[in-house]
């Protein structure tokens, strides 16, 4: 092979490779939550609670679908037992809410599939929730969430700041 032809390939190569999907992504905002820590004290183990993951926004021109979010750092204490997909009915929630309990509020049937579409420029009023169970003393907070989507023909994956803090503590009904 000539050394021509072989530049040639080699250019084309690395156009092809840094043109892959799976690279990292801008186009994902994130609600108020980005911006603080929310958290729960009174917690005990073997109690589950349902983490809310970002609301998230499209900051670019052109719509998008999330694939997926998930939360990338899991502090010992804590075990991640699964993902739902939830609507902001009344709002987004910040804290953690009791599996079962007076706030845990998913309609059945309001979202079928895994995927999340966001219009260019706008705000989903779908949104991630974990099922966070609480195994032991917990040695960190849950943070970092992590999401896949898709824009046009590529996939890229981004996080987004996030932190709940679940601790330990007395109940608060006595």
């Amino acid at each position: 092979m000539s050394r021509r032809l072989f530049a040639v390939f080699l250019a084309l190569s690395a156009a092809a490779l840094t043109s892959c999907s799976d690279g990292g992504g801008a186009a994902l905002g994130g609600s108020l939550q980005t911006y603080g820590i929310s958290g729960y004290d009174h917690a005990k183990v073997g109690d589950e609670y349902w983490v809310s993951l970002p609301q998230m926004s499209d900051t670019s021109g052109k719509p998008l679908t999330v694939l997926s979010g998930k939360i990338a750092h899991v502090p010992a204490g804590l075990r991640i037992m699964g993902y739902r997909i939830n609507i902001a009915v009344s709002g987004h929630p910040l804290g953690p809410m009791l599996v079962g309990g007076p706030e845990d509020v998913a309609p059945d049937g309001a979202h079928k599939g895994g995927s999340i579409p966001v219009k260019a420029h706008g705000t989903s009023d779908l949104y991630y929730e974990a099922r966070v169970k609480v195994t032991g003393t917990v040695r960190g907070d849950l943070t970092d969430c992590r999401y896949a989507y898709r824009q046009g023909s590529m996939t890229y994956h981004q996080d987004l700041r996030c932190d709940t803090r679940i601790r330990l503590g007395k109940p608060l009904n006595g």
